[in-house]
């Protein structure tokens, strides 16, 4: 039998909500995002990010196993020959946390900011594995800002490759994962 893991929704929720006041009152004070501020809300966020979008994934650094894993087209050959793939947040973790904060600003005592949070964690929370090289390149361009084409911008092109044991689809995507063209491949 499984067990159940240690952080879920329910808990991660109210824990961002005190690490987003807790920042908010750092910086009030004069301690910035840099300084370490944020640091508690990124963390939380980035669980509760892979909790909500990845449900199955256990923890971050399998994602290269995950069963439908978002590669570079480049980063899928390397995997293929067991060369190094890096995992990389398609929206920065600080600008991310920054804009989720943002939403909570306004919290009334309904659901309604929560499920605010909620749906823009699904919708931004990404994960791609890149090549080291696309990875500097990728950062050179933007490495702080949220942008729906930031992939694009860097020139990458990511497939979903689902690790199934015999025959899967591999799906060319483009505009952010917004649309996939897909074709049966055999391994």
């Amino acid at each position: 039998m499984k067990a159940s893991p240690k952080y879920n929704e329910k808990n991660l929720i109210p824990m961002f909500l005190k690490a987003a006041a807790f920042r908010n009152d750092l910086v009030v004070l004069g301690f910035t995002d840099n300084g370490g501020a944020i640091h508690s809300a990124e963390r939380i966020l980035n669980i509760l990010g892979q909790h909500l979008k990845y449900p199955e994934l256990r923890h971050t650094n399998n994602y290269k196993k995950y069963h439908t894993a978002q590669f570079s087209v480049a980063a899928l050959k390397a995997h293929k020959r067991g060369e190094e793939v890096l995992i990389e947040h398609v929206s920065p973790i600080r600008d991310f946390t920054r804009k989720a904060i943002k939403i909570l600003d306004n919290m009334t005592n309904d659901n309604t900011q929560i499920e605010k949070l909620k749906d823009f964690i699904k919708k931004h929370y990404h994960l791609v594995l890149l090549t080291p090289d696309e990875t500097r390149h990728l950062n050179k361009i933007n490495r702080t800002k949220m942008e729906d084409d930031r992939l694009e911008r860097a020139g990458i092109t990511t497939v979903f490759y689902p690790n199934q044991p015999t025959s899967a689809s591999l799906c060319k995507v483009s505009n952010y994962a917004k649309q996939a063209v897909c074709e049966t491949v055999t391994r």
